[in-house]
């Protein structure tokens, strides 16, 4: 028996093998400004960042089908539940792809940790002098070029190898009596659905914080003045303590509301 395919799991191998053909074509260019960076002065040097804004641009386009698919994996799984006898939630399907589901999942959220600080470090680099993150940063996109291919081979893995067998409802596995009593993906898709706004606001809130002491960390090996990325920095922790005051709201609001009824 062949792939099970809907509409979803089309628009998601879509969207990942839109990303690594704009990715690969992007990844030589990066590999130019690398190079040229190192040596490269005056006229040249403005060449290589003309070339870079290239790079920093599909940046911003693979960043954005990052974000896109992290939805878009728990729809398409949950769209897929019909087909998976046994499965009432997300779970139950991850559980007929295994592992290559959760490897997946996995990669999709390091991926968009990694390629959020990538364009967190452009970000300010386009605000100093000389951008003297460019070499640095075309190397870097070099070097996360083969998570889109790991990425788009795992979403080949999971719904090629994804079969309508029988596995175990979720209610098997999260027992009342077990540690998290209750199966975590019905609690956030059905029974407290403003999670699904929490855990983003505090994930990104957590991520510019790592990114800022990332990026100190860094800046004095490349002759970054302290007086010229802290206002930025100072965004940043104000934007952080902003998602995370939103994320609480949101908390806030789903226990007074408490759990839906379902069923």
């Amino acid at each position: 028996m062949g792939m099970i395919v809907n509409l979803y799991v089309t628009v998601d191998l879509a969207i990942a093998f839109f990303a690594l053909v704009v990715g690969s074509y992007t990844v030589l260019k990066a590999y130019k400004v690398q190079e040229g960076a190192k040596v490269a002065s005056g006229d040249r040097r403005y060449e290589l960042e003309k070339d870079f804004y290239l790079v920093s641009t599909v940046g911003w386009m693979t960043l954005g089908t990052r974000v896109l698919a992290i939805p878009l994996f728990f729809v398409t799984a949950i769209s897929l539940i019909p087909s998976v006898p046994g499965a009432m939630c997300e779970f139950g399907v991850l559980q007929a792809g295994a592992p290559f589901s959760w490897a997946d999942l996995g990669l999709k959220l390091f991926t968009i940790f990694a390629f959020g600080g990538w364009l967190f470090f452009d970000l300010i680099n386009r605000k100093l002098k000389s951008s003297p993150f460019m070499g640095n940063l075309a190397t870097s996109f070099v070097l996360l070029m083969p998570l889109l291919f790991i990425d788009a081979l795992l979403d080949i893995a999971f719904f090629g190898s994804l079969k309508p067998l029988v596995v175990p409802c979720c209610m098997v596995i999260y027992s009342p009596n077990s540690l998290l009593a209750g199966c975590p993906f019905c609690l956030v898709t059905y029974k407290m659905p403003l999670l699904m706004g929490v855990i983003p606001s505090f994930g990104l809130a957590l991520g510019l914080i790592i990114w800022s002491f990332l990026f100190k960390r860094y800046s004095n090996g490349v002759g970054v003045q302290k007086e010229d990325s802290s206002p930025m920095l100072s965004k940043a922790l104000k934007a952080s303590i902003a998602l995370a005051i939103i994320g609480i709201v949101l908390l806030i609001i789903q226990f007074a509301i408490g759990p839906l009824r379902t069923g």
